[in-house]
């Protein structure tokens, strides 16, 4: 493998970066607007576009960098680059992924599978998520298209200019929160009168995406594989943020069990993230 120095490697995942938010702002239909929402389905659809566009360019400009400027089109030579390929067995991408997302959220799920009902809607959920553009964007396009950019692109090319794998962890993520950095214009424009609030709904944001994407660099390192942060961003994102101090309808003891769980969640997460994550084709 030929090695890049750092700043060429910071320069590349800057480029990238501003590549990934710089597509929506291209078309007149995906660009912000005062008095149409982002949510909006015709919004959606060219971002969709724009988003994947954006990411084969990635895709193949990564492999054809991290392969020594050996360029091809070939999918499966790409989907290897960016360790899309080979793919984990079953029980590895459950244990590794799903499970310990699991663990971390089990307060979460347990307020929304059983105190508020949730596995009866469950079924009806996941049968119109592909029905619904919020959801595609949110659960489907959204964390596909950010894992392959922030994880297999960036952090590969961050590596390559031999940068550790834990610094690798903190850094990369920063890319990861800044991309988001541009909802703040967003919110702006909509809402102009309201500029405090949207610092900090902004500055909160980049807080999580960053922390989140500390997460999804350890699994991507922990497992050598794309698929296991991609799984663990699906999850993130349905749960959405744990509501810490929040007093949930129903009985008090909803209210106290799920704190509890919050705080055996975060343990049993921090005990086994090692032990559920180890896998031979680790980085790290």
């Amino acid at each position: 493998m030929q090695h890049q120095s750092g700043f060429t490697a910071f320069l590349t995942c800057t480029l990238l970066t501003a590549l990934y938010v710089g597509v929506l702002y291209i078309h007149p239909g995906s660009r912000p607007s005062a008095t149409i929402s982002r949510n909006d389905s015709n919004v959606i659809k060219y971002r969709v576009i724009a988003i994947t566009i954006s990411t084969v360019i990635a895709a193949v400009m990564t492999s054809w960098i991290l392969n020594g400027w050996q360029f091809s089109l070939n999918p499966l030579y790409i989907m290897v680059s960016l360790r899309m390929l080979p793919a984990p067995s079953f029980f590895e991408l459950f244990r590794s992924s799903l499970l310990i997302t699991a663990i971390l959220f089990v307060g979460p799920l347990t307020e929304k599978l059983i105190f508020s009902q949730g596995w009866r809607e469950f079924d009806q959920s996941f049968k119109t998520i592909f029905r619904s553009w919020i959801n595609l964007r949110n659960y489907i396009i959204g964390p596909f298209t950010e894992e392959i950019f922030f994880r297999s692109c960036i952090i590969s090319l961050e590596l390559q200019s031999r940068m550790s794998p834990k610094t690798a962890i903190f850094v990369t993520p920063l890319y990861f929160g800044i991309a988001h950095l541009h909802h703040a214009y967003e919110s702006y424009i909509q809402n102009p009168a309201y500029l405090k609030i949207v610092i900090l709904n902004s500055l909160f944001h980049f807080a999580f995406t960053t922390i989140f994407g500390w997460y999804a660099a350890f699994l991507f390192m922990r497992t050598g594989s794309f698929w296991q942060p991609f799984i663990a961003h699906v999850l993130c994102n349905l749960m959405g943020v744990p509501r810490v101090g929040a007093r949930l309808e129903g009985p008090r003891w909803y209210t106290q069990l799920y704190h509890a769980l919050l705080v055996i969640g975060l343990i049993a997460f921090g005990v086994l993230l090692g032990p559920l994550t180890k896998s031979s084709r680790a980085i790290m």
